[in-house]
């Protein structure tokens, strides 16, 4: 096809040639993003001012990238870091771990547990190991070892039930006037097996501490004795001599670190005895409760009811505040959540990183 309008030609000929001038022009003299060189501009880098805004400026560099690494290695950690799962606790998991000998001194016996109030103590206490769960327990009767110490609460309370239905029993024939049947439903021996005298308190304790792990047969666990009897009446026979000596007696229970407890009829008079300051000693507690002055013939209920209100009371108390243990410790402090499971220190360093780094940036673009 033959060109009809040839100063069109001329027109694009020349257009392309503006373009290419153009561009040079521009590559020549810096329109693309270039600078035109400076001439001597020694000059301007050795001023004093340029060395000090170059110094700041590179100061502001090396601090940013301290503050980038400080960000980056703390929020790598922080997603690193250990992790445990947590399973749901059984029942009875977070109870104490604590060995429990509960210790009857000299007159609590069946043959005073109506004023002594024998039958709601044990009930008290059968209500308590329902619901152990790490805590064993054992129990003394003077010089009778009627529960060694165990864990299995099944046989603890259906042991405890036996006892309870044998005093009953007795409680109800003494209150008919059949002393003698009183005596015969005894004869099981499930609560005590007296031969001879009664014993000393001192004998007692000693039986309780020795019903507990010995010192050397670390298990972790913690020691306690409940002691249920008059803490100031000392002997019951004054000429009956006791087995241990004082010294013995605190010396086995100082090495093997039991805490002794003791729950006592108020009206106990007389000095502080040997057994109250071993409580003391002990970091144990006494509690007190008020016996129902009746040995022949049921006692009115409202005195019952109040024995046993403050039984239950003496029993939740002193079992409360068990002695720590080498276990309750350990349990502490793998409980959830633990060191490492809620990284607040290593996200807050990240957030002072981020935020200085932001400063930073700001004072490099001044």
């Amino acid at each position: 096809m033959d060109l009809r309008w040839p100063f069109v030609l001329l027109l694009a000929v020349g257009a392309a040639g503006a373009a290419a001038w153009l561009a040079t022009r521009r590559r020549d003299y810096g329109w693309q993003g270039q600078l035109p060189y400076l001439a001597r501009s020694f000059r301007i880098t050795e001023l004093p001012e340029y060395q000090r805004a170059l110094r700041a400026h590179q100061r502001l560099l090396v601090a940013a990238l301290a503050v980038v690494l400080i960000a980056v290695t703390a929020l790598v950690v922080a997603a690193a870091r250990p992790a445990r799962t947590y399973h749901p606790s059984p029942p009875g998991s977070d109870t104490p771990y604590v060995d429990i000998m509960v210790c009857f001194g000299p007159l609590f016996v069946v043959q005073f547990a109506n004023k002594n109030g024998l039958v709601p103590l044990l009930s008290a206490l059968r209500t308590h190991v329902e619901g152990f769960g790490n805590q064993r327990i054992g129990m003394t009767s003077q010089y009778y070892r009627t529960i060694p110490v165990t864990a299995d609460r099944e046989w603890v309370t259906d042991r405890l039930d036996r006892i309870i239905d044998t005093v009953s029993a007795a409680n109800e024939a003494r209150a008919a006037g059949d002393l003698s049947a009183a005596f015969g439903s005894q004869e099981d021996g499930l609560f005590e097996r007296r031969t001879g005298p009664l014993a000393n308190p001192r004998d007692t304790l000693a039986m309780c501490a020795m019903g507990l792990p010995a010192v050397g047969a670390e298990n972790g666990r913690s020691r306690m004795i409940v002691y249920v009897g008059d803490i100031n009446g000392g002997m019951v026979d004054p000429s009956a001599q006791p087995l241990y000596s004082e010294e013995y007696l605190k010396k086995t229970i100082t090495n093997a670190g039991i805490q002794v407890n003791a729950i006592a009829p108020d009206l106990a008079t007389g000095p502080m005895g040997f057994t109250e300051k071993l409580v003391r000693d002990s970091g144990g507690k006494v509690v007190a409760y008020t016996e129902v002055d009746s040995l022949f013939g049921e006692p009115p209920q409202r005195m019952q009811d109040n024995l046993s209100d403050e039984l239950d009371t003496a029993v939740d108390t002193v079992l409360a505040d068990p002695p720590p243990s080498a276990l309750d410790v350990a349990r502490e402090h793998a409980r959830a959540p633990f060191q490492w499971d809620v990284p607040n220190l290593l996200l807050q360093l990240a957030l002072i990183a981020a935020v200085a780094l932001a400063a930073l940036r700001w004072g490099l673009r001044l």
